[in-house]
């Protein structure tokens, strides 16, 4: 698999694509885009049958080790690819480490070892384990094993030591894959770490950036994944993210993980970040809501940003989630239904909401590359931030009734 990017300059955003993949030659994927958030290999609340009717053309399935872990002593009898085991042989996979939807608890560290909370309690995970299991997996793309377990309040030592094992990782997980038959043809990719410390990324960037078997880098350790991030300010990443882009190779992947907002997103792919993924829109249909943003560099002041479908005002609204919009929850179900399903907790709601909310994000990286090739990334900035911006005093008060309704129960 080959990256190829038409701006190298450093901190711009700039379209980019994966091609010349093996097993796929015909498939070309444009950059930015989100890889698609699965639990245990699959997209939650979709079964296959209805991922192969929404889901046209290539995508990237993003694989968390933390709810696969359990598969590795079958794919070692299995033989084939990842892909192939979860019923998704036509997509592309990349292992990641942790859940970005999940909180990943802190703490529980131990020499040359990463703790990882799988369905089976905890288990602490070495670089060799790690390779192991990439190697039964057999994924298109994987990231180096790094210790992430930071944020912006992480002290003094924690990024240290997230720094030494990360590094120690790399050398590690460098020299598996240069012996590997099997991951020959994956595109590998190492991981900066050093939460919010230049000083700290440096160390890694130094190691990593002139590496040539990489192709490609995860700004690990903003934070620790799960609902949180989708509150992070964009002011708080910048620097370090900036600054790690800065001293990273022009011509190389740039991946963030976590719950991003699409505001944040669109100025991270400003700072030219090429990669997401999609376990925001997993969020909001948790909280049963629809994204419903416009695109449109002159839509509406007022136009809603997101609309909560546990809302009585939906209770007799036969219209689509959006009018005009493909995807099969809006060509085929009013709001009015859905509103009934959620309600009565129904298994058919956040599966339709899962379809609409994924589509429409989609539809968004579409929009933002489309964007930078025009050159209007900046104003489709702009729109999107005014609908967000009026949209957080409704998501706090129903973040604050969620609050209250568990309490009670």
């Amino acid at each position: 698999m080959k990256f190829v990017v038409e701006n190298l300059t450093k901190c711009a955003p700039r379209v980019g694509a994966l091609q010349e993949i093996r097993n796929y030659p015909n498939y070309v994927l444009e950059t930015p885009l989100p890889m698609l958030y699965t639990r245990g290999g699959g997209l939650p609340h979709i079964t296959h049958e209805v991922f192969k009717i929404i889901c046209k053309g290539p995508q990237i399935i993003q694989v968390p080790l933390v709810s696969t872990y359990q598969y590795q002593e079958v794919m070692e009898e299995f033989h084939g690819s990842i892909a192939e085991f979860v019923g998704l042989k036509d997509c592309l996979t990349c292992v990641t480490v942790q859940d970005p939807g999940d909180l990943t608890h802190s703490g529980h560290h131990q020499r040359e070892m990463i703790p990882l909370w799988t369905r089976q309690g905890k288990v602490l995970l070495s670089a060799q384990q790690y390779m192991n299991i990439v190697e039964s997996f057999k994924p298109d793309m994987y990231y180096f094993l790094s210790d992430g377990d930071t944020n912006a309040k992480s002290a003094n030592k924690r990024i240290a030591k997230s720094v030494e094992n990360t590094k120690d990782f790399f050398k590690q997980c460098l020299e598996r894959h240069k012996r590997s038959t099997t991951l020959v043809n994956s595109f590998p990719m190492g991981a900066i770490a050093g939460g919010y410390s230049k000083d700290a990324r440096k160390e890694c960037i130094e190691l990593m950036a002139n590496n040539e078997i990489l192709k490609g880098f995860l700004i690990d350790g903003l934070h620790n994944n799960g609902p949180e991030v989708e509150f992070i300010p964009f002011d708080e990443p910048k620097t370090i993210v900036e600054y790690v882009i800065d001293n990273l190779p022009a011509d190389k992947l740039r991946v963030v993980q976590g719950c991003w907002n699409p505001l944040v997103i669109i100025k991270l792919v400003q700072l030219g970040v090429d990669v997401f993924d999609t376990s925001y829109c997993n969020l909001v249909t948790e909280r049963s809501s629809a994204l419903v943003f416009s695109t449109d560099l002159h839509c509406d002041d007022n136009h809603p940003y997101e609309i909560n479908l546990r809302q009585r005002q939906y209770v007799d609204d036969f219209k689509p989630i959006i009018e005009g919009c493909e995807c099969l929850a809006c060509q085929k179900h009013t709001k009015a239904y859905i509103y009934h399903l959620v309600t009565v907790q129904e298994l058919l709601g956040p599966l339709l909401l899962t379809i609409h909310n994924n589509h429409h994000f989609m539809k968004y990286f579409e929009k933002i590359r489309n964007a930078i090739k025009d050159g209007t990334i900046a104003e489709l900035e702009r729109v999107v931030e005014k609908q967000f911006r009026q949209n957080q005093p409704n998501l706090a008060q129903h973040t604050k009734d969620e609050l209250q309704t568990e309490s009670s129960n």
